[in-house]
């Protein structure tokens, strides 16, 4: 028996896909845990994980990848329950799980994955795509933001080729995929290493004007890296009416200790930009809650400009201090602040949520991705989810509700 268990984000979930095809048949099983760095409780989970699946599995090989094993891999290395570590950069690599069973892969860990950062190509062969699936277009962060360890563990922007990823998106509507999310670890700085101009905006245009695709959705964006090309994308039917802002705070000084680029207003601005060229847009939002320092009036900021301009979707993280990042340094607030914040933000968000819900009378194009006993479940064009009670609809059907 062969197993790949996930942690994180959309891009880890995909890579796991792949890894779980290259595994290799063999009379010895093998279990691979594809961590994630992103907070302290992420790597206890993990770590608690791998403890749990060798008691479960002991006679399974147990590899670790992901980001926790390529930022510390002395640590993991340590813990006697992994057989294995592979890097970010290897774990893609087919030939690296054929080999998986000889003794000496430790001797190929790839480090420094800013100087070796030879990715493999993010092609899914596998025949059983659901109706939406997730296309990876780029690698790695060219930014340092001072609460984050991730281009630790990812290394620095590397942007995949144009024509390939267009390939992709028709390899995907061959398999009766109807969206395709773009994702990556930071999408909106797609195309910056390029020699020529071409950037994230040109490929979702190429995408649209090659491609039949019916829905193109995008991950988790950065309102000042949106390029000039932006608006003619936003006004396309077939994108999806929904964007998902790297905000983390709404207060300008909290902004700048994280090291983020852009401010408050910018924020605002570019929300009433896109409003006004498509009214039925909807924005969601990653939010840092009881970052160190921060204020009561600091935090009132955030809370009031996620209230006015109704962001609705939002993925709420209560701070927590990574280990070699600047704001582990800083004035820590305590824990009870950090959660009373975090659970205020998370009732707003679900608030706000109603009412966008209440507010969006537009026909709901609904693309269906589950069913169960006497209902059919999916999202809407703004990533709202439904649970319709229908019968004989089937998976991969888009339906007005």
């Amino acid at each position: 028996m062969n197993k790949v268990i996930n942690f994180g984000c959309r891009l880890n979930n995909f890579e796991g896909k792949k890894i779980k095809e290259m595994l290799p048949d063999s009379d010895d099983s093998i279990i691979v845990i594809n961590s994630c760095a992103v907070t302290n409780e992420t790597e206890r989970q993990v770590k608690q994980t791998i403890r749990k699946i060798k008691k479960e599995y002991p006679n399974s090989k147990l590899v670790l990848t992901g980001c926790a094993a390529q930022i510390s891999p002395s640590q993991y290395n340590q813990m006697e329950e992994v057989d294995h570590l592979v890097d970010n950069i290897n774990k893609l690599k087919p030939e690296y799980w054929s080999n998986i069973h000889k003794e000496n892969q430790a001797d190929t860990f790839i480090k420094d994955i800013f100087s070796n950062a030879n990715d493999a190509i993010p092609s899914l062969q596998e025949e059983g795509c659901g109706p939406r699936e997730s296309l990876v277009i780029q690698q790695g962060c060219n930014h340092r933001c001072t609460f984050c360890i991730i281009p630790f563990g990812r290394g620095n922007n590397r942007s995949f080729d144009p024509q390939f990823l267009i390939n992709e998106v028709k390899k995907s509507e061959d398999k009766g995929v109807k969206e395709i999310v773009l994702t990556g670890v930071d999408i909106s700085d797609y195309g910056s290493d390029f020699d020529n101009h071409y950037c994230i905006s040109n490929l979702i245009l190429d995408i649209l004007n090659e491609t039949k695709l019916e829905r193109i959705r995008l991950s988790s964006i950065d309102c000042v890296e949106i390029d000039e090309h932006f608006d003619q994308v936003i006004q396309n039917p077939r994108v999806m009416p929904h964007l998902h802002l790297s905000i983390q705070s709404g207060d300008d000084m909290i902004l700048k200790r994280m090291k983020r680029r852009h401010s408050a207003d910018d924020i605002k601005n570019f929300i009433n930009h896109y409003r006004n060229i498509r009214n039925e847009i909807t924005f969601g939002a990653d939010i840092i809650a009881g970052f160190p320092t921060e204020t009561e009036e600091m935090f009132h900021n955030t809370y009031q400009l996620l209230k006015d301009f109704k962001i609705s979707h939002l993925h709420i993280f209560p701070f927590s201090p990574k280990k070699n990042t600047p704001a582990a340094r800083m004035p820590q607030l305590q824990k009870d602040i950090i959660k009373k914040r975090a659970k205020k933000l998370r009732h707003l968000g679900n608030e706000l949520l109603g009412q966008i819900k209440n507010e969006l009378f537009l026909p709901r194009r609904v693309l269906i991705e589950e069913i169960n006993t006497g209902e059919v479940l999916g999202y809407d064009q703004n990533y709202i989810k439904h649970r319709i009670p229908m019968i004989g609809i089937p998976i991969g059907e888009i339906i007005t509700a």
